[in-house]
């Protein structure tokens, strides 16, 4: 019996050997560890004979001193020594703040992060937002605070059911809630632009249909000087009687779609946006529960008297009673020159039924303005379009690679008559496309994108240019950024020097996290 058992034991292992072989070892052929360690986060930089060198402490380097390569953000740097414990770098021309990265052959080391000082770095006086948030303009008052509106249901993490935060919110000159604003719930929807009338009252665009809870509104309307709604007392129809009154909106005029920009010029109201219909209530037909809204077909472009009503001279055939042809492609941008004529970028290639490759001129009488020289215009899309009062310049951004016959990939400068300033020469861009540009006073540029690489020198999303396109000197040490931007706003720091509020949906500014909105101070 324990003979059998035993032999039955012995087939059994013989059995599971058999069917459930035991596998080779599942790590070997692997890549034999260095032993090489980076053991601090700190570094240690001098000035050496006008160079910069820079240690960083490593162990076990020593057997491959030979075969080692050293990254600062990527630019390679050139080794200087080794030794048991430190490596030694030059720092290279065009380095900028980021980690710094080993390589032994084909493994790789992650070091600490290195911070290049120059010329350009966050404002740490500037409120830090902690909350998501899409900002899509800045309009700065003049007592000095600053309103800011976009996409965001919160801002600073300050937003309480009794104080709700919705699209809009007033702060200081550094950022921060100031009191002044009754906004009370605030827009049910984005608000895209804000400008500020003569009066103090504000006008706001976007997708809002409600401000405060108060009905009244397409995608537009107008606020009194401490941001609640300008609203009015009307009758409307009664349920039980003929007669009842509702609270509503004095400004009656809107769009049925989406506003991109307004624009106040001569006691009238302009709206750039997707949309196709005008639209206004009528509340002598209407209930307080069920307004009656009357269109009028409408493309793109509108104009409107102060209570709202439709501009029917202004991009509208009153012969055909009919609006003229929309462009071909969407609007991404639009500016309103100080004449009152509006220019407009996108990915359009015709306007009006007329060749208006991506950039077009709408004059004061709501058609394209013939004369004005865009030619051949841009070979792919615009996104944005900006104007330097003070050069009296304008910087026309986008995917393109040629405009008007001037090879320029993604960036042109355009003079106030809308001719190319060939000054600006750009250099080569890699890994990505410029979706924005912003000529400060003295005449440097900031630069935004997705872009990787400029003139071979390592710009993860954001560079400053000189005037004639080339990097400008001390100002190019900051390190990724990532975001869009949608509005820059300059200022001065209290040593005068520039500063530029950058908002828009943006995540990233130096490899720091931010929301919405960052400021950033530009040292000479």
């Amino acid at each position: 019996m324990g003979l059998a058992c035993l032999l039955l034991l012995a087939l059994s292992f013989a059995s599971c050997k058999k069917e459930n072989p035991i596998s080779e070892d599942p790590y070997a052929g692997g890549k034999v560890a260095l032993g090489i360690k980076f053991t601090s986060e700190v570094s240690d930089t001098e000035q050496v004979n006008g160079a910069t060198q820079i240690t960083f402490e490593v162990t076990g380097l020593m057997p491959f001193k030979d075969q080692v390569k050293f990254y600062i953000n990527d630019t390679e740097a050139s080794i200087t020594k080794v030794t048991d414990k430190t490596i030694t770098v030059l720092f290279p021309v065009g380095a900028s703040t980021g980690g710094t990265t080993l390589i032994v052959g084909d493994q790789i080391y992650f070091g600490p992060a290195y911070r290049v000082e120059g010329k350009v770095e966050v404002d740490a006086t500037f409120a830090a937002n902690t909350s998501f948030a899409s900002i899509r303009q800045v309009l700065p008052l003049p007592n000095g605070n600053l309103v800011m509106v976009g996409s965001f249901v919160n801002y600073m993490a300050a937003a309480t059911t009794k104080k709700p935060i919705n699209n809009i919110v007033l702060t200081n000159s550094n950022g921060f809630i100031t009191s002044g604003f009754s906004t009370g719930k605030g827009a049910n929807g984005a608000i895209s632009s804000i400008l500020r009338l003569a009066n103090g009252q504000f006008m706001v665009g976007g997708t809002l249909t409600n401000y405060n809870n108060r009905t009244g509104m397409n995608s537009i309307t107008r606020l009194n000087t401490n941001g609640s709604l300008d609203s009015s007392f009307v009758e409307v129809v009664g349920k039980t009687s003929d007669h009842s009154y509702d609270t509503v909106a004095t400004f009656n005029g809107g769009v049925l779609g989406f506003v991109n920009k307004v624009f106040n010029y001569n006691n009238s109201i302009y709206v750039v946006g997707s949309f196709n219909n005008y639209a206004e209530f009528f509340y002598e037909r209407s209930t307080r529960d069920n307004k009656v809204v009357g269109y009028t077909k409408l493309n793109n472009l509108l104009k409107m008297n102060m209570n709202g009503k439709m501009d029917s001279s202004y991009n509208f055939n009153v012969a055909t009673n009919l609006p003229y042809v929309a462009g071909n492609g969407p609007i991404s941008d639009a500016l309103m020159q100080s004449d009152g004529k509006i220019i407009l970028v996108g990915s359009f290639t015709t306007y009006q039924g007329l060749n208006s490759n991506r950039i077009t001129r709408i004059g004061t009488n709501g058609l394209v303005d013939a004369t004005y020289p865009s030619g051949t215009g841009a070979d792919d899309a615009i996104t944005a379009i900006t104007y330097s009062a003070t050069s009296g310049k304008y910087l026309v951004a986008g995917a393109f690679s040629n405009y008007n016959g001037f090879a320029t990939k993604g960036l042109v400068m355009l003079n106030t008559d809308g001719t190319v300033d060939k000054s600006l020469a750009l250099k080569t861009i890699e890994g990505g496309s410029i979706s924005k540009a912003f000529q400060l006073k003295n005449g440097k540029i900031l630069v935004f994108g997705s872009f990787k690489k400029y003139d071979g020198i390592i710009r993860q999303g954001f560079m400053v240019l000189n005037p004639n396109g080339s990097l400008a000197a001390g100002y190019n040490n900051t390190g990724k950024f990532q975001g869009i931007v949608s509005d820059v706003y300059e200022s001065t720091d209290i040593f005068g020097n520039p500063t530029a509020l950058i908002a828009g949906t943006i995540s990233l500014f130096d490899n720091q996290q931010v929301s919405g909105a960052v400021r950033i101070s530009l040292k000479p």
